[in-house]
């Protein structure tokens, strides 16, 4: 499909593709998956105690954070890693405005063919599309994991939230092995290992402690490799030529 595109699409996706590549957004996920699978399930496992009850606060006030000041936080870590390294480039458009980029009237401004028009407005309007598909099937996965005792079902979400996964981010991530294998994985360990008295909401919070694990690893081993490939320019680099 991408070679059917216009030229500014293709352009798009490929910057899409790269505000993903520096890990930094799974590190982020990463780290909010963790912090909300702790609040749930560290006072169960604990006496009850002053120590706990402000652990507890601390990890819930966190994921807070992080969940409201998403876009924030990727902007400040963005701008001291990986734009001084590769350049800035615009986040994509569905990470901070649900409504379709000005380009597409400044297309049709322009003259741009009418089947030109019609794969950007289609390549816009997807994301929102595999969206509700993506939150389906995510709801398929985790609502009988939560009623179902016997602990095999565990197995079977895993795969379908990796396909979810897939299904909702194929065109502007591209999701390593290590997320998409790692899901059906934590399933299986879950089905081994868990206790079939566990159930609901306690069993879910096990799947976002496995989703945090595989996010932040995926983002940290990302990370490196962009790290590797791009290395902090030297200092003579930044000052460049002289200003006359």
């Amino acid at each position: 499909m991408t070679s059917t595109l216009s030229p500014t699409l293709q352009a798009e996706r490929r910057s899409w593709h790269y505000w993903f590549a520096d890990g930094l957004p799974s590190l982020v996920t990463g780290v909010g998956c963790l912090l909300i699978a702790f609040s749930m399930l560290y006072p169960r496992h604990h006496s009850k105690s002053l120590f706990r009850a402000v652990l507890t606060l601390t990890a819930a006030v966190l994921y807070g954070v992080i969940l409201i000041f998403q876009r924030p936080i990727l902007d400040w870590l963005k701008a001291r890693i990986t734009y001084p390294r590769t350049g800035y480039v615009s986040p994509p458009y569905f990470a901070e405005d649900p409504a379709p980029p000005p380009e597409l009237t400044t297309l049709s401004l322009h003259g741009a063919d009418a089947q030109s028009l019609e794969d950007d407005v289609r390549l816009h309007a997807d994301p929102k599309h595999r969206l509700w598909i993506t939150v389906a099937l995510t709801l398929v996965a985790v609502v009988p994991t939560m009623f179902v005792r016997s602990p095999w079902i565990c197995s079977a979400t895993g795969v379908l939230l990796a396909a979810a996964l897939w299904f909702g981010a194929r065109h502007e991530q591209r999701l390593s092995w290590i997320v998409l294998g790692g899901f059906p994985i934590v399933g299986f360990w879950m089905s081994i290992f868990l206790s079939p008295a566990i159930i609901g909401p306690e069993r879910i919070a096990y799947f976002l402690a496995g989703a945090g694990a595989l996010f932040f690893l995926d983002g940290a081993v990302s990370l490196l490799r962009y790290l590797r490939r791009n290395p902090q320019p030297s200092s003579a680099q930044n000052a460049g030529h002289p200003h006359d």
